[in-house]
This record gives C-alpha cells, structure tokens and sequence, in this order.
C-alpha cells in the first residue's frame, strides 16, 4: 500500500503512456479526475470505467484458476486521501453484507469469476445514517436484485445519490473484485461505512433477491456490522504504480470493521 498522491502525469521515464501496465494507466486516470474533485465528471468516470473493462486477473498479479478460495482476502493496492484502489477475493457463496458509500463515487469491475449483486437507493439522502436508522424502518428502492455480473460485464458505477449506492455481493463462483472509491471512506471525518438490513417487502432480508423486484420499495434498518464477517489481508503482487511500493509479508486479519472498499 502507498500513502503518496500519484500525480496526473506521474513518469520516471519518456515510455509512451499507451505501453505502461493497464493498472499504472487506471491510477493515473484516478489522479486526474478525482484529485480536487469529490465529484467526477462524467467523462472522467468514463475513462476510468473504460481502462477498468480491459482488465483482467493477470494484470493485477492474480491467478485466475489458481487454488479455491477459503476466506475473504483483501488486496490493498494504492491509498491516497482523494481515492482508494483495492480488490476482494472472494470464495463461492460468501458475501460482503450490505453496506453504503455516503457521499461517494465508486467503480467495481469482475476480474474473474462471477457475482450477484443486490442494490437499493434511499429514498431520501437529505441526512447522514444516524441512531434512528437502527431504530425506525425507512423506505429504499431496489435498483438490481441478484443480477449475475461477469468478468466480460462493464464495471458497476454508483454515485452519493443514485445507482444503488446501496448495495450487497454474493460470489456465485469463486471471484475477484477490483473496486475503486472516490473519496475513500473516513471513519472520523463523517465518512462511515454503514451496514442495513431488509425488514419489510418482498424479502425478509437482504440475501432473499430472488423474493426482489427492481422498483420494488422495501423498509431497512442500519445494523452492527455482521459478526460473521471478516476479511484477510492479502499483499498486492501486480505492476509497480505512481506512489505505491509493493509490499510483501503474511496475511493478517483485519477483522469485523467492514468492507475497506466496495
């Protein structure tokens, strides 16, 4: 993991920009339009979202059909205070609960294997999660309901207000998940992860998406985080990057705090 800011044009070298490594072109990319911009354009999430369709597990120092999966593993690849690269590895049948992104533009791309994604917005996003979301039922929107996502499919984009900011993931095969925020989460700055369950509608929580209908408005609650999510740290392995130094060592577990991206 790196702390440094990559810069927009960030180079060592005179290497024509269309023949450094797909992930040293995405950071760069990050660095253009989200650095003095919490909000993207929308041609900068294009670009983004565009470099992100043209990778694939080998680019990111990953084996695609390398050996099963036996815990939730996360690769923290560049962290800067604008924008947050990491990727989940995620084994058959295993989920990332569901959870939001206030404030937040986020990029999530298939790298390999495949996902079911659930997702909802609020219907009101005038005010931040507080103690009374875990007390009083409020209404939110189903905006996918187990939707199979693939490798060859473009990357997920949702937005602070719309897009299903509010979402879950299932791994339907073993799989690999790059994931891109912008601004990161920050727990003391009014930026947390905040974790919901369904408790009214079609479905009696969450994981029931079969029992979900896009459009449908449903009630949830803000919840604790699961107990019995944990994810594993992983050391990323792919190309060097603007500001990032890779990094080698053991796994370690980071515990119940939630999802760092996604």
């Amino acid at each position: 993991m790196s702390n440094r800011n990559p810069t927009p044009e960030d180079d060592s070298s005179q290497q024509d920009a269309t023949e450094r490594p797909l992930m040293y072109r995405l950071a760069q990319a990050c660095a253009r339009h989200f650095l003095g911009h919490p909000v993207p354009s929308p041609e900068g999430v294009k670009e983004i979202a565009d470099l992100m369709q043209q990778i694939r597990a080998p680019d990111l120092g990953l084996v695609e059909d390398g050996p099963k999966l036996q815990h939730i593993e996360f690769v923290d690849v560049l962290e800067t205070p604008h924008f947050t690269v990491g990727i989940f590895l995620i084994p058959e049948g295993r989920f990332l609960p569901l959870h939001d992104h206030p404030g937040m533009t986020v990029l999530s791309k298939v790298v390999f294997g495949e996902l079911l994604v659930t997702s909802y917005d609020k219907a009101d996003y005038s005010r931040p999660t507080s103690q009374h979301d875990f007390e009083v039922p409020f209404p939110a929107v189903v905006r996918s309901a187990g939707e199979l996502v693939r490798k060859e499919d473009a990357p997920k984009v949702l937005h602070p207000t719309y897009d299903g900011n509010l979402h879950e993931f299932v791994a339907h095969t073993d799989c690999g998940l790059l994931d891109i925020l912008a601004p990161p989460y920050d727990f003391e700055g009014g930026r947390p992860c905040n974790y919901f369950q369904v408790v009214e509608g079609n479905g009696a929580s969450s994981r029931s998406s079969a029992q979900l209908q896009v459009g449908n408005v449903v009630k949830m609650v803000a919840t604790e985080v699961p107990t019995d999510f944990f994810t594993l740290r992983r050391p990323y392995t792919g190309p060097e990057l603007p500001g990032h130094s890779n990094a080698n060592g053991q796994q370690e577990e980071v515990g119940t705090r939630g999802p760092e991206h996604a």
